[in-house]
């Protein structure tokens, strides 16, 4: 399962079939354009734009913008500035850098080119804890990566947690195994155990009707007399669309100073200040197929504080992060009383700010690899850690298959099944400067997590080959 990838900088304004505007074509900057650490491909063609971004074995469409002269626009409005440097496509915000390309032959050969590109490490074996160390500096080193907070994770237990470069490379502070992390869309299986904790309590159940709890309808234009339930959102089937460029244009610096409700209010309401009948709904009746909504999580987030008469953050605290002793683990930058521990999220090698965006249920939960660890530790052992139960055992049960496998087999309560691996069970995520997986495999019984601060290009292959040590390495690991 592919989750959106956001590119250039702080592209939150990427626009997806931008408006076509009165240009004037400037053939100098036509052709393939590449930058290999972060795999985005640049196609110019007169005064088209299309961005891609190379991911596995394939190019994954991220955007298309109009090109007038040297500048890059968003139905019609200035965005970005484009020129050449000794050969190389800068592209510019506001006149400062923010990534520079290089010339490529075609996208197909870049494309096929980055599923062929892997980590160059030795085959020694590692008999203590320096040499694993050493190729974990080794792998961070090939893939560029500033920072990564790792963990090893079995039923009821946390076996390891380690910390390996830096969360802030300028300020030259380390990743420990508290440093909170950005987790983008792992935050997903948080809220989704939030809802069955909510489900749990009968305050809910996931075949209730979204207006009957929601202060506001939601009705999807295309379809008459459709009934769209928790069930249905909790599987990406309600067709609740993510609209571009509307969901990116509202990250932004900081925590967003937009409500969760106003915004969900102003986005499925007609008449509603982010609506659109086309671009937020789907032309189909729920329960049919999957399509991977972020607003829709966020929409889930937002019925448990409904249900509960509880803001969802105040009621995970209560439930999830308090019990389980996760002590460096919030929600909003608001709720951290010093923000230098929290991972700086990198692109292309800078730092960025910290960022937020309205729809915070759906994934801006940061944590730290020792707070997720206790988390899966309790899933993987039915709900319960340490003597403390957060779900009871059926309920965990119930998350964990597949929630409408008439529609998808492949996803429980926002977990997924099947994923990254056969057999295994998880979440990855990808936000601007950052790349988290947490899974498990209920089998082997271990659970992995691995979170990088940059959404470098090689991070997949990274993280299989961390996953593959820490999983390989039990001994050496626990024996400290």
């Amino acid at each position: 399962m592919r989750l959106l990838r956001f590119v250039l900088g702080l592209a939150f304004i990427l626009s997806i079939g931008g408006g076509v505007v009165a240009a004037q074509e400037d053939e100098s900057f036509d052709g393939v354009w590449w930058n290999d650490l972060l795999g985005i491909v640049i196609e110019i063609d007169g005064t088209k734009v299309t961005i891609w971004q190379a991911e596995g074995n394939t190019c994954y469409l991220n955007g298309q913008l109009d090109l007038d002269g040297s500048r890059l626009l968003s139905e019609g409005i200035e965005i970005y500035t484009l020129e050449l440097n000794a050969g190389e496509l800068v592209v510019l915000e506001q006149g400062s850098p923010l990534i520079s390309l290089t010339t490529a032959e075609n996208r197909e050969a870049i494309c096929t080119e980055t599923a062929e590109m892997t980590l160059d490490l030795p085959d020694t074996p590692i008999t203590t804890q320096a040499e694993f160390d050493g190729l974990v500096n080794e792998i961070l080193a090939q893939a560029h990566i500033p920072g990564v907070g790792l963990a090893l994770v079995a039923p009821g237990k946390v076996l390891w947690t380690g910390g390996y470069g830096f969360s802030n490379v300028e300020a030259g502070i380390p990743v420990t195994s508290d440093t909170p992390f950005m987790l983008a869309s792992v935050t997903k299986t948080f809220t989704g155990t939030a809802v069955m904790r909510a489900v749990q309590e009968g305050k809910l159940t996931l075949d209730t009707p979204l207006n009957d709890v929601l202060p506001f309808a939601v009705d999807n234009p295309h379809v008459e007399g459709e009934v769209i339930t928790v069930r249905h959102l909790v599987t990406h089937t309600s067709g609740i669309l993510d609209a571009y460029p509307t969901y990116t244009d509202l990250y932004t610096p900081g925590d967003s100073p937009i409500e969760l409700g106003e915004f969900l209010a102003g986005y499925l309401v007609e008449g509603g200040q982010w609506y659109s009948a086309d671009d937020n709904f789907a032309p189909r009746n729920p329960g049919v197929t999957s399509e991977y909504s972020n607003v829709g999580a966020a929409l889930a987030g937002y019925i448990v504080q409904q249900v509960t008469n509880m803001p969802l953050d105040d009621y995970a605290q209560d439930f999830l992060f308090g019990p389980l002793g996760m002590t460096h683990t919030g929600w909003h930058l608001a709720d951290f009383a010093d923000l230098s521990p929290i991972a700086v999220p990198y692109n292309d090698g800078e730092p960025m700010e910290h960022f937020g965006y309205p729809t915070w249920p759906d994934g801006q939960l940061r944590a730290s690899p020792s707070d997720i660890a206790r988390f899966l530790a309790a899933i993987m052992n039915g709900g319960e850690l340490d003597g403390v139960r957060i779900l009871d055992e059926v309920t965990v049960e119930t998350m964990l298959q597949p929630a409408l496998p008439e529609a998808t087999s492949d996803i429980g309560v926002f977990w997924f099944l099947n994923y990254p691996e056969e057999g295994a069970i998880g979440h990855s995520g990808g936000d601007p400067g950052v790349n988290t997986w947490m899974f498990f495999n209920p089998e082997t019984e271990l659970g992995v997590v691995v979170l990088f601060n940059c959404d470098c290009a090689l991070a997949q292959n990274a993280m299989e080959a961390l996953a593959n040590m820490m999983t390989t390495h039990i001994d050496l690991l626990t024996d400290q």
